[in-house]
């Protein structure tokens, strides 16, 4: 362990080799186990322990003070099981629980074998049976409505239209009382939602988003289960507020995410601070980019500095990178053109291109821009090659791009303003035709060049 410890990463052809004739190389594979169940054993000892851990724990202690014979001290850690389990809904738990209770009975360890007693065993199991199937129809239900939500947005063809159609008029959708425990309430709102976001109706979904965030308040005997589900929510609601353009629904969201770091039954959650700062500021930057009021999102981002700084690591590299991108773009928008190379430069000067590529492809064509405002023009002419090999062995240019790189190199080389004039004529027009192009839009997405050629040639 130790020496795999010295390793700034795992490299095991160089472990072997330094360590060549050590008898613990021979078993290796042996000892990378062993270290591997310790690692997960350790973790969970070190996690916080979950309600469901609460239930397993008595459920071993119980088979432990079985195996001793102390049935009657077996019987009473069942029933404290029990009882957390049922609070809680447990239905899986609860039938490990019913199955311990029949062994007792039919080994005549306890004295509970009158007739009314096993009816009330085999109607409890029967009871958490029905409950798990309706908890796994309505999953399945969910997941149905988010695979079209995922692969067929927009509804493209009858086919799709027709799977939507019948997923929505069944039962289980329609009516809420069918949810008859608290996880298909979960599954029922999440579907529901997803059918609103899916016909473009956010302001239907974050109604149905809020009425399920309501209910979890209002069962807080939940809300500690659910805390993940409950963040998850709030994000798509907020995310609705954004599309709705309703900022009222966004700032009453963005106060109860924010809540959320302070109390008790999110505590659990890993890195719930950076968590919602992360939330909270990539949310306004997205809001301040769809109504274009780029001068007060410049007033946030010397917190957004020491959000990335306090937090660092804490926030995942994807977050992080889009982070970047959406402050310099901001930045450049507000042309501030200094900074704005600053932030898009902590994007291309990261070599690991691993996550959210799509960013990394378009913070190059950023950077074009940033340095023809600059006025690198020596520096741009070199670029504008450059850029083009890098995304051509990456993927195909967009034909926006193409016509941006030839706009750039024509204008900065044109002899007279007339020239110019033309030239920026010519590009808008290919601007315009090409925007309403759909497989040009992903360009359109991250930068507004109808916007820019206003600013900067008008």
């Amino acid at each position: 362990m130790n020496a795999m410890l010295a390793q700034d990463s795992y490299d095991e052809e160089k472990l072997v080799a330094h360590h060549a004739g050590a008898g613990w190389v021979k078993h290796l594979a042996v000892n990378k186990r062993y270290l591997y169940e310790l690692v997960l054993k350790e973790l969970y000892n070190f996690g916080q322990k979950k309600v469901e851990d609460q239930v397993i724990e008595k459920i071993n202690a119980t088979k432990v003070l079985i195996e001793k014979g102390l049935f009657p001290d077996a019987f009473r850690e069942l029933k404290k099981a029990q009882k957390i389990a049922y609070k809680y809904e447990l239905f899986e738990l609860e039938i490990m629980l019913l199955s311990i209770e029949k062994r007792l009975i039919s080994r005549r360890k306890i004295k509970r074998q009158r007739e009314e007693n096993i009816q009330e065993i085999f109607q409890l199991e029967s009871h958490c049976l029905e409950q798990l199937r309706n908890a796994n129809e309505y999953w399945l239900l969910a997941q149905s409505i988010a695979r079209l939500q995922i692969h067929f947005q927009g509804l493209e063809n009858e086919e799709q239209k027709k799977a939507l159609k019948k997923i929505v008029e069944s039962p289980l959708f329609l009516d809420f009382s069918l949810a008859t425990n608290f996880k298909s309430k979960a599954y029922y709102f999440q579907a529901n939602a997803a059918y609103q976001f899916i016909l473009g109706k956010p302001e239907k979904a974050y109604e149905i988003n809020t009425r399920f965030l309501d209910t979890l308040e209002a069962e807080p005997q939940f809300l500690k289960l659910y805390a993940e589900r409950y963040l998850a929510t709030l994000n798509n609601m907020l995310i609705d507020s954004l599309l709705s353009g309703k900022l009222d629904n966004l700032e009453t969201g963005i106060d109860r995410l924010e809540q959320t770091a302070e109390r008790p039954a999110f505590k659990g959650i890993r890195n719930i601070k950076a968590r919602v700062f992360r939330q909270k500021y990539l949310l306004l930057l997205n809001w301040s980019l769809s109504q274009k009021d780029f001068r007060k999102a410049q007033l946030w981002i010397p917190e957004i500095e020491k959000g990335l700084s306090k937090y660092g690591r804490k926030i995942e590299k994807h977050h992080r990178i889009t982070f970047y991108y959406l402050v310099a773009y901001l930045l450049f928008r507000n042309r501030d053109f200094d900074k704005a190379v600053h932030w898009n430069h902590l994007i291309l000067s990261d070599r690991k291109e691993d996550v959210v590529k799509e960013i990394f492809y378009f913070a190059r064509i950023l950077n074009l821009m940033i340095q023809y405002e600059l006025g690198n023009h020596k520096y741009l002419d070199s670029l504008l090659v450059s850029t083009a090999k890098y995304l051509s062995k990456r993927r195909d240019l967009y034909q926006t791009e193409k016509e941006l790189i030839k706009f750039l190199r024509k204008y900065t080389y044109a002899a007279n303003k007339k020239e110019k004039q033309s030239l920026v004529k010519e590009f808008a027009t290919s601007v315009d035709s090409l925007k309403k192009v759909p497989t040009e839009q992903r360009v359109f997405n991250y930068l507004d060049l109808s916007a820019w050629l206003q600013e900067s040639f008008q």
